[in-house]
């Protein structure tokens, strides 16, 4: 579980709305985050406004944990304490979709879909 943990991370992203903290999330809320890693591999990630997250990975692995904005940054809080933290990035809206550079240094895309499945 714990190299799944690790997978899941090291796509990091996201979606900012506006640059206050306790805000940046707002587009997330309610909505799917998408990530498309360079192989192919997609995650789906679910924010809620009290910190938590699930991301669904894949071989339907579900993955639960924290994270936090730390300024224009995204971080993810491992069950192990570790801290990943990833880029924010701001003015996005469902619909959208960009490409960023990932915590292991490789372009991810990223999709901002309206919803949850």
């Amino acid at each position: 579980m714990k190299a799944l943990w690790a997978a899941a991370m090291a796509a990091g992203m996201l979606v900012g709305g506006v640059a206050h903290a306790d805000d940046a999330m707002q587009t997330a809320y309610g909505n799917t985050v998408v990530v498309t890693e360079p192989n192919g591999a997609v995650l789906r990630y679910y924010f809620e406004p009290d910190g938590t997250f699930t991301a669904s990975a894949p071989n339907d692995v579900t993955l639960r944990g924290r994270y936090e904005v730390a300024g224009d940054q995204l971080c993810f809080l491992a069950p192990s304490g570790q801290r990943t933290c990833s880029p924010l990035a701001a003015g996005k809206h469902v619909g959208d979709s960009w490409t960023q550079t990932g915590t292991q240094g490789q372009d991810i895309t990223v999709t901002l879909q309206a919803g949850r499945p």
